[in-house]
């Protein structure tokens, strides 16, 4: 099985088009994806769950009707995600923005699994929202292929 390295999954590897801004909370921020970017690449429950929020984390897929909240509820989301839509959920991003606790990531989603996550492949933005360095949750904003 392939396993990702902090030096593969720093921003810079996954985009040209990177703005980090001129700000410490933000450099933090971007590291701190970085780290959940390799524990989530590399299917580690434990180490993901370390990234996030762990008092009120979230996931969110709108156009799959998707919205869980709470760590146990994230857990599962993640557990299911591993088994079917393991690694990055994006080829390359288009673009990366971080601010202070917040990040947007452009790009096309490379989806698979079941009928519905596969639907999702195509332009999507994934907006990934911090509180004190940790990952409070994220929103991927993509709409279905038409059928």
């Amino acid at each position: 099985m392939f396993r990702f390295t902090p030096e593969e999954v720093r921003l810079e590897h996954w985009t040209e088009r990177l703005f980090v801004a001129d700000d410490a909370t933000a450099r933090a921020t971007k590291t701190a994806l970085e780290a959940h970017f390799l524990a989530e690449w590399n299917d580690d429950i434990e180490g993901t769950m370390e990234t996030m929020d762990p008092e009120a984390p979230f996931q969110r897929i709108p156009a799959l009707g998707i919205e869980v909240r709470g760590p146990e509820a994230v857990r599962g989301y993640y557990l299911q995600r591993f088994s079917s839509w393991p690694g990055p959920a994006m080829d390359r991003f288009d673009r990366a923005t971080v601010v202070p606790d917040l990040v947007i990531v452009e790009g096309r989603l490379r989806a698979s699994g079941d009928a519905a996550v596969a639907a999702l492949s195509g332009p999507a933005v994934i907006v990934v929202e911090f509180r004190d360095g940790l990952i409070l949750g994220e929103t991927i904003h993509a709409a279905p292929a038409p059928r």
